[in-house]
């Protein structure tokens, strides 16, 4: 018998090595019936405690309590065969298992067990205070408010400064914030080691700080908290609290992004009061998107249907409904539906609260940022129209080009004055010549004809109505638009020429103003502008003087003239033109845009300033100078708030983009933190394809701030919420850099092997052959950390931990370096694993109901080098095998008359491998197709391999005869 148990001894032993899951919990059972049958109790009591740790790790924890009351009853009737550790290793568990969580365990064993321990811990000479909390726990969950308060005044007495999570939790609940979070001061400082920490208190603590004000905190632990649970069944409260925290503080997307990840658990779990909190947060996130209008957008749910926000709402608030009612049967009354419906009934806390991390809804941020559609104002009658256009007009109003156009409908069939037909005429021509030039160069000649009649009308009328400098300014004009026209260029210019020579004859006798002269100086200027990009008239230098000279001129009279906003404005656009013609000169080109950004300002017209502004700022700091670049920007930022109509949110993201560089590149962290914030908040209300790319740009300046003050677990989830829509980033040099940065962060977070892998992974998408990987592994060994991690230990340490996206990537590098080898074909073979590693993976996700976007990801990475491999494969067997032609004497010429074919002799092996390249890129791009919208490029590339590789596979073809 002694064999048989030293036997089962050292399988319990062994079970702990068997990964959590139903194979640890049967294997753990079976020992149970075994020591059983030796009648040796403390082996019993061994098994016993083995087999609730299995089902404890396995996410099984409503199979403990049976096995926890026979238990409870071998300790009642003899402690004695409990030695003291596995005396209080069963008593302690008390503390654990409850019972509160299942409905199905009665109330009267829960407040039996409850009652037994007190005794029983007594008569163990242990401490009280795990009954007490315990007895709490119950009085909380029943609703009992008085007896968990008294309860409360019990436990501090018995147990003071405990940093537990229920206790704060019972602090939240009651309002008292600020107490909650002192508790768990300790836990969040890293001074608490206890299973599950921090990851509960990081979740629990997210409203509170919100509510407080200390938004930055929240973020903070959002960032460092869903990466410790991310995956996780059995931190399901945890992960609701995080969707809690997203619905609430306006990133619903992020919120929908994690639901998502995790909607195989909304219909299934082993922990109904887990089970049940993401049900109330996943309603609340539902309520809060069908209430902003998205009820019927597709979202991921659990396996089953397609749903949409409605249907997938409509079925957890049932779910959730049903399983809160369970509890109430249980308990007697309808405290837990009470605060379940509560919960899931929350308003937004804050409209936004940024996390470095796409959140918002971009169709809403955007209706918001904008201020909504413009509703139309009182009618009014036509000399108010005719004023409001005039106003706008000599305000410089963006919106005066839309007035004018509605008074030219107004006046249709109306008698008019021949100075206002002037004005009219004069104001359409320059509505068309503003469409020509969105088109650019060589508009229609119908498009040009339209534009140029306009302005010989105004001059005409002009010139009718005793105004002949205005005559000259409509026919400088005129000699603008003809400039797009096609080889129109000096005709253009002599026109213009024509034009300077009557404003200045004019001038000198004293019938045109200086704003009239500039406007002519400045068409002068534009014409010659838009001619040198297609004739080299006029050299850089006499373009720039054109604009110079017009600067000088508006400058000069703007001091005395009454028409000095007017002459400020035309200044402005001279010197913004004439710094687009200075090269290799920074110096002058700052000059000249600031003073176009300050006459802009003198002009009343800040509106007009923003963009000179930004190009002031990027000028500034290329030449380092950051102080003033950040001044530059920050006026921009401020013009932008003096615009007469809706704020450009990408042009905001620039100037916060900016800042955010330039606080980068000078280790001002906190100023970039903030600044790339604002920068991503701004982009996410742009159209959704931009959103995706510049927002990424932005929270990637984020990421390097966070690395920089080494809050690396921050960084880390900002870098890894990012890389899902990296293709959809212009260029790879951003992709490379979000490795660099994720590696980065990981080294700094002690996991060095994966940390090597995502640089490993950056160089393959760069094509570098995996290079710089190994060498950083090497490196590794310099660290303290890791002292002995060689390159091929990092990597079979990142094997072993790592998921099938890291294992594909390893794959990935050993067959780049294969391939740099010269075996294309064991190159290939490497890959197909790492393909099937993917496929597996992804069809195990997609059976959990989640879209697989990272896998599907790495899948098409993956594809493009093994349909490389393969082609490189077959040429290389195409070159052994000798043809005629290819043994042929170079001196001698093919004849195509001949009557042997010319397509070449080729090996079985040959064709069999150009036919595997061209079936392998199909299958590749059918793969894509069900893949559904995103995927167009990668599909049209596969399409493209298989067409080349279609006329591998025919050979060449005579030329024709």
């Amino acid at each position: 018998m002694s064999a048989l148990v030293n036997e089962i001894r050292q399988e319990l032993a062994q079970v702990a090595t068997v990964p959590a899951g139903r194979a640890r919990s049967s294997r753990a059972e079976a020992l149970v019936d075994r020591a059983r049958a030796t009648a040796d109790a403390p082996l019993l009591l061994n098994a016993m405690a083995t087999l609730m740790s299995a089902y404890d790790r396995g996410d099984e924890r409503g199979r403990m309590f049976e096995v926890f009351d026979q238990a409870l009853r071998l300790w009642d009737e003899d402690p004695s065969l409990f030695g003291g550790r596995a005396s209080n290793r069963l008593l302690d568990e008390f503390e654990w298992i409850g019972g509160l969580d299942h409905p199905e365990v009665p109330l009267a064993s829960i407040e039996r067990w409850a009652g037994g321990m007190e005794r029983r811990r007594a008569l163990a000479g242990l401490p009280r205070h795990t009954v007490r909390a315990q007895e709490f726990l119950l009085a909380t969950h029943l609703g009992d408010h008085v007896r968990a308060e008294e309860l409360l005044r019990q436990w501090s007495a018995v147990d003071p400064g405990r940093p537990d999570t229920a206790l704060g939790a019972w602090h939240v609940r009651q309002g008292r914030d600020a107490e909650a979070l002192r508790i768990w001061e300790a836990v969040l400082a890293g001074g608490d080691d206890c299973a599950g920490e921090p990851a509960r208190v990081l979740a629990r603590s997210l409203l509170p700080l919100v509510r407080l004000g200390r938004s930055d905190e929240a973020r903070a632990h959002h960032l460092r908290g869903y990466r410790l649970v991310r995956g996780k069944g059995q931190v399901l409260e945890e992960i609701g609290h995080h969707i809690e925290f997203c619905a609430l503080t306006g990133n619903e997307t992020r919120g929908l992004d994690i639901l998502g990840r995790h909607a195989v658990h909304l219909d299934g779990g082993s922990n109904p009061a887990k089970r049940l909190s993401l049900l109330e947060s996943a309603v609340l996130l539902l309520r809060r998107l069908a209430a902003l209008g998205l009820g019927a957008e597709p979202v991921t749910g659990p396996p089953g249907p397609a749903w949409t926000v409605d249907t997938l709402l409509l079925h957890c608030d049932r779910e959730r409904g049903t399983l809160s009612a369970r509890f109430d049967r249980r308990n007697g009354n309808t405290a837990v539906s009470d605060r379940s419906r509560a919960r899931s009934e929350q308003q937004p806390l804050l409209e936004r609260l940024p996390l470095g991390i796409r959140g918002g809804l971009p169709a809403l941020a955007r209706a918001t940022v904008s201020g909504g559609e413009r509703q139309p104002g009182p009618v009014r009658d036509f000399d108010q129209l005719l004023a409001e256009a005039r106003r706008l007009r000599d305000s410089g109003h963006p919106d005066s080009r839309a007035a004018w156009s509605v008074l030219d409908q107004e006046a249709a069939g109306r008698p008019v004055d021949g100075c206002l037909r002037a004005e009219l005429a004069a104001q359409r021509g320059l509505r068309l010549a503003e469409e020509i030039v969105q088109v650019g160069i060589w508009p229609s000649d119908e498009d040009l004809a339209a534009a140029m009649d306009a302005f010989e009308e105004a001059a005409e009328a002009f010139r009718a109505s005793g105004a002949p400098a205005e005559a000259v300014v409509n026919r400088a004009h005129a000699a603008l638009t003809l400039a797009y026209g096609h080889e129109r260029g000096e005709e253009a210019l002599a026109l213009a020429d024509e034009a300077e020579r009557a404003v200045r004859a004019l001038a000198e006798a004293g019938s045109a103003t200086p704003r009239q002269v500039t406007a002519v100086l400045l068409a002068r200027g534009r014409t010659a502008d838009v001619v040198r990009s297609v004739d080299d008239v006029h050299s850089p230098g006499e373009v720039e003087q054109f604009f110079t000279h017009a600067a000088a001129y508006a400058e000069a009279a703007a001091g005395t003239d009454e028409e000095s906003p007017e002459l400020r404005s035309l200044a402005a656009q001279a010197q913004r033109a004439a710094a687009d013609w200075v090269f290799g000169n920074s110096g002058r080109r700052v000059v000249l845009l600031r003073a176009c950004s300050d006459n802009h300002l003198l002009a009343g017209r800040p509106w007009d300033a923003v963009e000179p502004f930004l190009e002031l700022a990027r000028e500034l700091a290329d030449l380092r100078e950051r102080p003033a670049a950040e001044a530059a920007a920050a006026a921009a930022y401020e013009a932008m708030g003096h615009g007469p109509g809706p704020v450009d949110p990408e042009s905001v993201g620039n100037v916060y983009l900016l800042l955010a560089r330039l606080a980068l590149e000078s280790a001002a962290y906190e100023d970039t933190t903030r600044h790339a914030l604002r920068a991503g908040l701004w982009y996410e209300a742009c159209a959704p394809e931009r959103a995706s790319r510049q927002s990424a740009l932005a929270y990637l300046v984020l990421a390097e701030a966070y690395c920089g003050t080494g809050r690396y677990e921050e960084a880390a989830e900002v870098v890894r919420a990012l890389l899902p829509d990296a293709r959809n980033w212009h260029g790879v040099d951003h992709l490379l850099r979000a490795r660099e940065v994720l590696g980065r962060s990981l080294r700094g977070l002690g996991e060095h092997p994966t940390a090597a892998q995502q640089l490993v992974e950056g160089a393959e998408r760069l094509g570098r052959a995996y290079a710089c990987g190994p060498s950083y592994a090497a490196g590794l060994r310099e660290t303290a950390e890791a002292p002995e991690t060689g390159p091929e230990a990092a990597y079979q340490e990142a094997w072993e931990n790592g998921s099938a996206v890291d294992r594909a990537g390893l794959l990935r590098s050993r067959a780049q370096s294969e391939a740099a080898g010269g075996d294309p074909g064991h190159a290939a073979s490497i890959l197909a694993t790492a393909q099937s590693l993917l496929e597996e993976a992804l069809a195990e996700a997609e059976g959990r109901g989640e879209q697989g976007e990272e896998l599907r990801d790495e899948l098409a990475n993956t594809w493009q080098p093994l349909g490389e491999f393969l082609a490189a494969e077959a040429e290389r067997l195409a070159g052994m095998d000798v043809t005629r032609f290819e043994v042929m004497d170079s001196t001698r010429e093919m004849n195509w008359m001949e009557d042997t074919p010319y397509e070449p002799r080729k090996t079985a092996a040959v064709r069999e491998a150009r036919e595997k390249v061209l079936a392998f890129h199909l299958r590749v791009a059918d793969r894509l197709a069900s893949f559904g919208p995103g995927w167009e490029e990668y599909r049209a590339g596969a399409l493209s391999a298989a067409a080349e590789a279609e006329l591998k596979l025919r050979g060449p073809q005579p030329p024709t005869r």
